[in-house]
């Protein structure tokens, strides 16, 4: 094999694919990177036990083959090459490259290309095809509420619902739920759980000028994604997503319009002084005209602040971890919301007059006010 590129065009497609790798693969063979020649374009293929990359680049192929090789040193190499465009010749007799860029030349150890798994070959029984900017803003709006706990993968991912032309993407981490629907014609129902992790490198490819289309096929227990000339395909999460509908209490006794950015910087600025970790406390007393937010910390001391608001029902206290309010508040996007609730434990629904089609539910913290 012998082929000439733009350095940058194969640094990201090498970037791209390379995230497919896990940090602990469990064969050598998946911490390398897998390039080839197909139809006059150069192929960057990578993958684990549950995911696979693949990238496509222009490249001028004076001979036509395959290598694979660590991609953790060719990443390395390429993403530091001072030339824009680089060389790769592959000496078959003892099994290295030699990539060439400008005055520099380097080798690279091969591993055997017949040790290295066939891409998965894929035709979709179902498929639903999307905007770039829908499917990114249904990413945005429910990932941050996905778990990061491995033990329970369930929740490591996003419940995507297709159906009644209609798109919804469900997150939850148990202790939140994220639920955002936008219209989407869609030819037959459609669900499944989708890795956390695929849809983040949905949203990383995203980044042309030019609006692109995401396509997105369902087979049995996977799926593949197609943008541009980005190719992911990865197995989805079995099991059953809980009934998202049922967490959503039918009425509340209290509600509470509050400006966003105004709780949002309150909320920082009190979390200051709670106790430090995954558990930023922030109690909110609730009142008809006022929402004051405290919290405090034997080792820092105590902060509190008052903010307008326009609630009806009784006065209410409730305290809540301030990372899982402020996720909302800034992925929101209202210049007022509602916190609608009904006691100090119950779960509480964040929505907007704006954006009536995004609900937040908060589970509160039981503390002593």
């Amino acid at each position: 094999m012998i082929i000439t590129c733009n350095t940058n065009a194969l640094n990201k497609a090498i970037q791209t694919a390379q995230r497919a790798i896990i940090s602990k693969p469990s064969t050598p063979i998946f911490s390398c990177i897998h390039l080839f020649t197909q139809e006059g374009k150069l192929s960057v293929q990578a993958m684990d036990l549950n995911m696979a990359i693949s990238c496509t680049l222009d490249a001028d192929i004076t001979q036509e083959g395959e290598i694979v090789v660590s991609a953790k040193h060719l990443s390395e190499l390429i993403r530091k090459l001072p030339s824009e465009t680089l060389t790769i010749a592959k000496n078959t007799e003892n099994k290295t490259i030699k990539v060439t860029s400008g005055k520099s030349e380097f080798q690279l150890l091969l591993m055997n290309e017949e040790d290295y798994p066939k891409f998965p070959d894929f035709n979709g029984d179902k498929t639903i095809t999307i905007a770039d900017e829908k499917i990114k803003e249904l990413i945005k709006k429910t990932i941050f509420s996905c778990s990061n706990d491995e033990s329970r993968p369930l929740f490591t991912g996003i419940l995507v619902e297709a159906k009644d032309n209609k798109i919804t993407f469900v997150g939850t981490n148990t202790h939140r739920l994220a639920i955002k629907s936008l219209e989407q014609e869609t030819a037959e129902p459609m669900s499944m759980i989708i890795p956390s992790k695929v849809l983040l490198e949905i949203s990383r490819n995203l980044t042309g000028e030019l609006p692109q289309e995401v396509k997105i096929s369902l087979l049995n227990n996977q799926i593949m994604v197609v943008i541009d000339n980005v190719v992911i395909v990865s197995r989805l999460i079995e099991g059953k997503f809980p009934d998202y509908n049922r967490v959503i209490p039918a009425k509340f006794a209290v509600n509470c319009k509050v400006n966003a950015k105004e709780l949002a910087g309150a909320v920082e600025r009190v979390a200051l002084f709670s106790t430090e970790g995954d558990y930023s406390i922030v109690k909110l007393s609730v009142t008809a005209e006022e929402l004051t937010l405290t919290s405090s910390s034997p080792d820092v001391g105590t902060g509190r602040e008052t903010i307008a608001c326009a609630a009806t029902g009784d006065k209410l206290n409730v305290a809540f971890n301030s990372k899982y309010l402020l996720d909302i508040l800034k992925n929101i996007d209202a210049d007022e919301i509602n916190m609608a609730m009904n006691t100090s434990l119950s779960p509480v629904c964040i929505t907007c007059e704006a954006e009536k089609d995004y609900i937040y539910i908060v589970t509160p913290v039981r503390v002593v006010f």
